[in-house]
């Protein structure tokens, strides 16, 4: 650290009351945290050296106090229930935290104080009794989004009575994409959509920019906030869906948001995740889910890898529509890169805030947002008992 950083930290956030050195977060030591949770050590573990040291290494090289995950004992959980959502190697539950997770560092005492009852979701990572090393290794590359402000915010990992490791995460309060709009009755205009696409984009571009892949990208793995203000979303699952108990080059997926090379046995790629960002464009412009009213089969597989399409739902702003059927082109090398998608996103997102400068872009926003009051009826639609929105291994079709 600079000294000028240092003091532009200190200015901020202030100094640690314990050892007089800048924080560089909130209520953030990084040297007092570190000690504190070495010290924890001792007072946990998962049973299994590998988990143990990713953990550990979140805590070692946090900057923020939500830039880490810890091991919760199961036991510290109540009202634990089974959601019914599931997808091809998860299962969902939701419970109760009892204690919380750690909200506030009290320097003087050298404790953490803890936020107290805290409702979260645990997706179970099923037959994840043997953990095989591929997915410890995809797991610690994907550790640091655990704990990102792009990402669904996990508080840490436990295990079920199975010996089952479970991720939990916090509970947002709308649900996923799917769940939003199925329960959604206002108004939803253009400023929420790029709004949270631009969100979206912001994740993936920092997946991408370390070379990595998100790789089952769709509605169900969009989580949404409302907190009286505005629509937060935030991406899970960034490289951690299964299977984790033996290896498999088997293709696992929701058939709308798969893209055709990959549907036609190709591996994920990010320009594989441009695809699926390009469907979830589509999903945020129609409010409503992809090939609902048709099943997801081997007809729909085989339509898709011709060139099927979702087209533009009417109104849509035509830069809105351009972007989107970039993103789905069949030939992976003719999409955008999320460097673009992000900075694309980023302008749109400025030119619909509440007091926008006068452009091309807000004339297009806001002309689409006068016709966009016609458009409620897209939403609550009649969904094909066979159109299927989670995970599963498409092989088998």
């Amino acid at each position: 650290m600079s000294v000028m950083s240092a003091v532009d930290y200190a200015r901020v956030f202030g100094t640690c009351g314990n050892c007089d050195k800048p924080r560089v977060s909130y209520s953030w030591c990084v040297d007092c945290n570190v000690e504190y949770f070495e010290e924890n050590f001792k007072n946990w573990s998962s049973d299994d050296p590998r988990i143990d040291n990713m953990i550990k290494n979140t805590q070692k090289t946090a900057k923020e106090y939500i830039g880490y995950v810890e091991w919760i004992d199961i036991s510290k959980f109540e009202l634990l229930k089974n959601t019914g959502k599931r997808g091809a190697f998860s299962s969902t539950y939701s419970a109760v935290w009892m204690e919380g997770p750690q909200h506030k560092w009290d320097e003087y005492a050298e404790v953490w104080i803890r936020k107290g009852p805290t409702d979260v979701i645990l997706r179970r990572l099923d037959r994840s009794w043997d953990l095989t090393d591929e997915f410890i290794d995809r797991l610690n590359k994907y550790a640091r989004f655990l704990s990102d402000n792009a990402f669904a915010e996990c508080f840490g990992l436990t295990k079920d009575e199975t010996s089952c490791i479970m991720l939990v995460y916090k509970h947002y309060n709308k649900g996923d994409l799917y769940t939003f709009f199925d329960n959604y009755d206002e108004f939803f205009g253009w400023g929420e959509i790029v709004e949270i696409l631009s969100t979206i984009s912001a994740g993936i571009y920092r997946i991408h920019e370390l070379g990595l892949v998100h790789g089952n990208l769709h509605g169900g793995n969009i989580m949404i906030e409302n907190d009286g203000v505005m629509l937060d979303a935030r991406i899970t699952d960034a490289g951690l869906h299964g299977p984790y108990d033996v290896y498999s080059e088997d293709i696992h997926g929701v058939v709308p948001f798969v893209a055709p090379e990959v549907l036609k046995g190709s591996k994920t790629t990010q320009a594989s995740d441009i695809y699926s960002f390009g469907m979830i464009m589509w999903v945020l412009s129609a409010g409503v889910r992809p090939y609902h009213h048709r099943p997801h089969d081997r007809v729909l597989i085989n339509e898709i890898i011709g060139g099927l399409r979702p087209r533009p739902v009417k109104d849509t702003p035509p830069l809105y529509a351009r972007l989107m059927e970039r993103c789905l082109r069949e030939n992976p090398l003719e999409r955008p890169l999320i460097s673009e998608l992000y900075d694309l996103t980023e302008k749109w997102a400025g030119a619909t805030c509440n007091y926008p400068e006068p452009s091309e872009i807000t004339e297009e926003f806001d002309k689409a947002d006068m016709a966009k009051f016609d458009e409620i009826k897209y939403r609550h639609t009649f969904i094909h008992h066979r159109a299927v929105y989670h995970s599963r291994n498409l092989r088998t079709i």
